[in-house]
């Protein structure tokens, strides 16, 4: 029997299960499985990782696309308290070398071949501890699998006292960090904070979280948290997408029509930029949409306003199970683009001085975070766990906000992106939402180089929408009557499309690059 307030994954899955055993609960292309059935694969999974010699706090890895069994070796692993990692497709071999050599896990699950790549040679021969790689087709883990079917003889009672020995403070996932600076440090997330935040994101969002599309990869937060979970533990429908293929996910839109969309503002620049897409065509389908990452410039949610659906800016990072914040659903347009909104349920913000002191409205300084959701810790890196957060438990996020008088906070980007020109701190987010503003102006980017005058400056990479061509001189002068002098970049440079990260996100690093090239 499920326990009345669920503690863990299992936990969300049993309730289900006992509740809804006919509901819909994962979709992939024609795969269809109901709460019961997906209850009893999942379970099979376990019981094969038992036979497979994994026990508590031993790391099981999937290396997978969105997908039905990237969710039941998730839900297996974290069932019998093992600790799960979500390997993405897109990287190349020294990434799967890091992180395979860091997490050490003892099962890995490979589909393979996917989009072409062998991945299953690929990681046996980067393997340096001993380690089973389980090979996935596009057909979901079922009793026929010789890894499921070595678990038959693992007995119910063994089975059940592993699932009941799972506490909520236990580590269920590693999600490492899109490593922009450095090599990427693994988030531990516990039960707890998986659980807890999926609840508290319930409790402010409402209706409306019926079904959701999820084409994220397996390894980011917000495909993990913010999609699925939040879903799942709604008892809601997660269709899978197996990439961010804008055919594939149009598609499944008409199929099963979603009603809770979690995306961002480059997503969006991105759908705008195809021929002939209109938010307004999806009038009537999704009643939330949600979206973080970065600011969203007002054009933009002009255009998502079409759609009729309910809009919330979030904020989130890996460190903070995703997100923990949210404005509200009659926010103003000004509201939503330059604020991310207030606390959910259990957790603390508040924007501090480099010494820890809360700082008062208008003063700039760091977001920290406490509460359900935090991380933790950074999986075997007990110094840069330490580091991280404050002596009184207050996560230093590493990014800029100012409270307003009002109370929300206005995120300005990340302490290590702020730079100084002529002694003025420039703050590349409002840089990127003021050039945004302009009408022939798709997606903006703003990144510091040295200066001999003023030490730095800023330099603007920009897309054009679709269609059109931007007159630099014409856009400086458009942003004299929006920013100071000082904040409007010395140097541009158009592009068709920015690099990005395999989580989706603006690749600044390769930008620089770009200027050093």
């Amino acid at each position: 029997m499920p326990r009345v307030e669920p503690q863990t994954l299992h936990d969300l899955l049993a309730r289900r299960a006992a509740g809804a055993p006919q509901g819909a609960a994962v979709v992939e292309g024609d795969v269809r499985l109901d709460n019961a059935e997906i209850f009893r694969r999942v379970e099979g999974i376990a019981r094969g990782l038992i036979a497979a010699g994994i026990q508590p706090g031993d790391r099981v890895a999937t290396l997978a696309p969105p997908s039905v069994d990237f969710w039941l070796t998730y839900l297996a692993a974290t069932s019998i308290g093992a600790i799960w990692q979500g390997l993405n497709p897109k990287y190349q071999r020294n990434e799967y070398a890091y992180l395979l050599g860091d997490a050490t896990p003892k099962v890995v699950f490979v589909r393979s071949p996917f989009d072409g790549r062998e991945y299953l040679e690929e990681l046996r021969a980067l393997a340096t501890h001993a380690v089973q790689f389980v090979c996935l087709d596009d057909t979901p883990l079922d009793d026929s699998d010789p890894f499921v079917a070595a678990g038959e003889a693992i007995a119910d009672a063994t089975l059940r006292s592993r699932i009941d020995a799972v506490g909520p403070e236990d580590t269920a996932v590693i999600v490492y960090t899109s490593g922009t600076t450095g090599q990427p440090k693994g988030a531990m997330l516990s039960h707890r904070a998986i659980v807890q935040t999926a609840l508290a994101h319930i409790e402010w969002i409402g209706a409306g979280l019926d079904c959701t599309l999820c084409p994220a990869p397996i390894n980011h937060v917000g495909g993990l948290n913010n999609v699925c979970m939040v879903v799942f533990a709604a008892g809601g429908r997660i269709v899978f997408v197996n990439k961010v293929d804008f055919a594939l996910i149009g598609a499944a839109t008409v199929r099963e029509r979603p009603t809770y969309l979690v995306g961002s503002p480059t997503a969006f620049a991105m759908m705008l930029a195809i021929p002939g897409f209109t938010f307004e065509a999806y009038r009537g389908l999704y009643d939330l949409v949600v979206f973080g990452g970065a600011s969203t410039p007002v054009s933009q949610l002009i255009e998502l306003r079409k759609s009729g659906a309910r809009l919330s800016s979030v904020y989130g990072q890996t460190e903070t199970t995703g997100m923990v914040t949210f404005t509200a659903f009659d926010a103003s347009n000004e509201v939503i683009a330059e604020t991310i909104g207030r606390p959910i349920r259990g957790v603390e913000l508040r924007v501090a001085s480099p010494a820890g002191a809360p700082l008062a409205p208008g003063e700039a300084g760091e977001i920290q975070v406490r509460g359900i959701s935090v991380m933790s810790g950074y999986f075997n890196r007990p110094e840069a766990t330490r580091e991280t957060f404050t002596q009184d438990g207050w996560l230093k996020t590493g990014d800029l906000g100012v409270r307003r008088i009002d109370g929300e906070i206005v995120f300005t980007g990340r302490l290590k992106e702020m730079f100084k020109s002529g002694g003025y701190n420039c703050y590349p987010v409002e840089i990127e939402l003021a050039i945004c503003e302009h009408p022939d102006v798709a997606q903006a980017a703003v990144v510091a180089i040295p200066h001999e005058t003023y030490q730095e400056v800023g330099f603007a990479f920009i897309v054009p929408r679709v269609g059109r061509t931007v007159d630099l001189e014409a856009l400086k002068a458009f942003l004299r009557d929006r920013i100071a002098n000082y904040k409007i970049p010395k140097d541009w440079r158009v592009l068709d499309a920015f690099p990005s990260l395999p989580n989706g996100k603006v690749d600044k690093r390769a930008m620089r690059a770009k200027l050093d090239a």
